[in-house]
């Protein structure tokens, strides 16, 4: 995977011992992505590893790592964008096809007479997820404009507050961003939908959106199998089930499950975790159980942990997001 890669490429040799105690973590290592032997690394594995990398070595990783992304990173799905006739083209194929990408979260492009924009549709990333979504789409968007286009003409709302790396947004972003607004979007002149994308061929667009089309549709049959698994999980007492377990109950070798997860571009564990974040933000936003209650109910060994868990997922703490529902009420 491409992404491996380029990630290697922003971390510092000093800090390559502790990156390397981080892939480790997903069963990789420095040497292993050097030699192109990342096996069945899949997208949930990367960005555990670019999430981990920013919480633990260095804050504005997804900033440094966002500047090296080239659209044919992307692999098919990057060619079917920059063979798009225009940018609003290949934003609309960007949103189509969003999960044959890493930063697979849903977005809505809009546009009035005069104003554009990008305005991300998921619900309750995490900061982390938020800050990559922001930095990709504004990658995207500004490397396909002429290189003589006045950026300072977008404008950004972000939910969420100003990192304590404010230079390196301001080197990154050559436009204004307000933080702590309600919802994430990226704003632009609507012209700029008509701008022609350099060196785009027709041809080679429709081929690739055809692959792009195949890929998702086959994906769509795994996903289903997905879903299972996470209605089996949120069964009571099958929080800590196994994947052997759960492959029995769906008439699945447990090879066949994890080939499955594997090409819906995730992995058992992070499934877990979804699950379990899941369950996390209802007890605390629906119930009085304390935080060291629920930390126990969702299997974990130690309050601290469910803790650092939960605040990866949501950027809060479970005692910050608690609090925040009380006083809006």
């Amino acid at each position: 995977m491409t992404y491996f890669r380029l990630l290697v490429g922003c971390i510092p040799e000093e800090k390559r011992f502790q990156f390397d105690r981080i892939l480790g973590e997903i069963g990789l290592s420095l040497r292993d992505v050097h030699a192109g032997e990342i096996g069945k690394a899949v997208f949930a594995d990367f960005k555990q590893v670019l999430y981990n990398t920013q919480d633990q070595i260095i804050p504005d990783i997804i900033l440094n790592f966002s500047k090296t992304v080239r659209l044919s990173s992307l692999g098919i799905l990057g060619y079917a964008i920059i063979n798009s006739k225009n940018i609003e083209k290949a934003l609309q194929v960007s949103s189509r096809f969003s999960s044959l990408s890493y930063s697979n979260f849903d977005f809505q492009l809009f546009k009035n007479k005069d104003t554009a924009g990008i305005r991300l549709l998921d619900h309750l990333p995490s900061r982390l997820e938020r800050e990559d979504f922001l930095c990709s789409k504004y990658n995207m968007l500004s490397s396909m404009l002429p290189p003589s286009t006045d950026l300072s003409r977008m404008h950004i709302y972000a939910d969420y507050s100003l990192p304590s790396y404010e230079t390196s947004y301001q080197r990154f972003f050559k436009c204004s961003i307000q933080f702590d607004a309600s919802y994430l979007c990226i704003y632009f002149p609507a012209e700029w939908l008509k701008t022609t994308v350099n060196g785009a061929d027709h041809e080679l667009y429709l081929l690739c959106e055809a692959q792009c089309t195949e890929m998702v549709s086959e994906r769509g049959a795994v996903d289903n199998v997905v879903q299972k698994v996470h209605r089996i999980m949120l069964q009571p007492g099958n929080l800590g089930i196994s994947l052997e377990e759960v492959a029995l109950k769906l008439n699945m070798s447990p090879r066949n499950l994890r080939e499955n997860i594997y090409q819906s571009a995730t992995t058992y564990k992070q499934i877990v975790i979804d699950v379990r974040m899941s369950l996390a933000k209802q007890y605390l936003l629906e119930t009085f159980l304390s935080i060291k209650e629920i930390s126990y109910r969702l299997n974990y060994a130690q309050p601290n942990s469910f803790g650092r868990a939960f605040k990866r997922t949501y950027g809060v703490s479970p005692k910050r997001m608690r609090l925040g529902s009380i006083q809006s009420r």
